[in-house]
């Protein structure tokens, strides 16, 4: 087993092989990307709290239902008349006032028109289902993509602590090789104290990659309410669909949820306005009711019909004030919906510059990575033949390090930035978004 030049011994390759294998039979079962996506959607908290708004939203729809179904109450009295009132009718007595007296009345009434206020309130709460769900769409998309980029951020550091472990175990051959030629006569003292050094320091590095894997796991553990141990794969590339800028930012004005959120509630405010002018109008309703008491004057038995009709002839000018404020209000989701096109707009093209700018940097670093490779692998050489000394050595093994860690997270931020495009332009796949759309929040 060779890295940047030095031959590891194959005990000590066996060994690094075994820590390896080990620390990751040791975490647990594998947790893939959908898994900790789906988690984070059922387990976040602010997944939890967009459905409940679903839910409200229905309660609202019910209620908005109910105001047009007929109203019925009962209604009781009981009554003890210190004074009492009777007369004689024939062989008859009627009680006028009793001295205990009871009336129980039953009443239903049932709204007949209320210059269409009703229906504006229903078709209302119709679009505030909708909405809710593009919210509860909007939050679980965020969600998904927190619990992407915690994923890959463990992922990074798992990378990270295995790059450090390389790091260890090469820094431990140099030390070697440095004794070994000490030894000889072939080095100085000076290069065996500065090999140790340099694996003294690269130990300390290992242990702030491992710290920081400990850290990365217990983020991803608290996102998805995970209690058991897991370990994680990288998952295959995200894919894209390598249409042009300008196409993605139509298609993300276009469909984005909080857009069609926006959208719903620009519907909203028009009814509101056509809600507020039906104040002109006049309010009818119909009412029925049946009362039993024991007063027999003139009867013990009551029942009625009626039908009311209020028109308002002057209400101080509230009824514009509300219709201008509902203009008012149409006005400003007009001009948060200009707000949130120039913000998906940006999004979407930082995104994608995001994504070209680490493309090209993933290319430029692979091939780095190649280079200080092969320079360290041709310095090792040369330190044994003679023709090197062990700074040049040391120098060339820091690099090949640096490098590989520089690609390695700009490999995974890579793949991250993919996914934040997919969530600008608002095309996340069903099962990654979310599980409850705009259409089945109503089901």
């Amino acid at each position: 087993m060779t890295r940047s030049g030095l031959t590891i011994p194959a005990g000590v390759a066996l060994t690094l092989l075994l820590t390896q294998g080990s620390a990751r039979g040791q975490g647990g079962q594998l947790l893939t990307l959908a898994q900790a996506r789906r988690l984070a959607l059922t387990r976040y908290e602010t997944v939890q709290a967009a459905r409940e708004q679903v839910d409200q939203a229905r309660l609202l729809r019910q209620q908005a239902s109910s105001a047009v179904l007929p109203h019925a109450e009962i209604t009781s009295l009981t009554t003890r008349n210190f004074i009492t009132t009777a007369f004689q009718f024939g062989d008859r007595r009627i009680d006028v006032l009793p001295g205990f007296d009871y009336n129980i009345a039953l009443t239903i009434s049932q709204p007949i028109f209320a210059g269409l206020r009703d229906r504006k309130v229903r078709d209302q709460a119709n679009l505030g289902i909708d909405v809710a769900g593009r919210q509860l769409e909007l939050t679980a998309q965020d969600a998904a993509l927190e619990a992407t980029r915690a994923y890959y951020q463990l992922l990074s550091a798992e990378e990270n602590v295995e790059i450090s472990r390389r790091a260890v175990a090469v820094a431990e051959e140099t030390l070697r090789v440095a004794d070994s030629l000490y030894r000889a006569g072939e080095a100085v003292e000076t290069a065996v104290l500065r090999a140790r050094v340099a694996g003294s320091e690269a130990r300390r590095e290992l242990l702030q990659a491992e710290n920081g894997r400990t850290l990365a796991q217990q983020g991803l553990s608290l996102l998805i309410g995970a209690t058991d141990a897991f370990i994680v794969a990288r998952p295959p590339r995200p894919t894209e669909d390598g249409q042009p800028l300008e196409a993605l930012v139509a298609i993300g004005v276009k469909s984005r949820a909080d857009m069609k959120a926006l959208n719903l509630q620009h519907q909203v405010a028009e009814l509101e306005i056509e809600k507020r002018r039906g104040q002109h109008f006049p309010v009818i309703s119909a009412e029925g009711s049946y009362v039993r008491r024991r007063a027999s004057f003139p009867s013990n038995q009551l029942s009625s019909v009626q039908v009311r009709a209020t028109w308002t002839l002057f209400d101080g000018g509230r009824t514009g004030i509300d219709v201008a404020a509902a203009r008012s209000q149409l006005r400003q989701i007009d001009d948060r919906r200009e707000l949130l096109r120039k913000q998906i707009e940006q999004q979407i093209r930082a995104a994608y510059l995001t994504i070209d700018t680490l493309g090209a940097s993933a290319d430029m670093l692979t091939a780095q990575v190649e280079f200080a490779r092969k320079n360290a692998e041709s310095t090792a050489r040369a330190y044994r033949a003679g023709e090197a000394t062990d700074l040049d050595v040391m120098e060339a093994n820091q690099v090949l390090t640096r490098s590989e860690r520089q690609l390695s997270v700009t490999a995974f931020s890579l793949d991250v930035a993919r996914y934040e495009l997919q969530r600008a332009v608002g095309t996340l796949p069903a099962e990654i978004g979310g599980t409850n759309s705009a259409e089945g929040a109503q089901e």
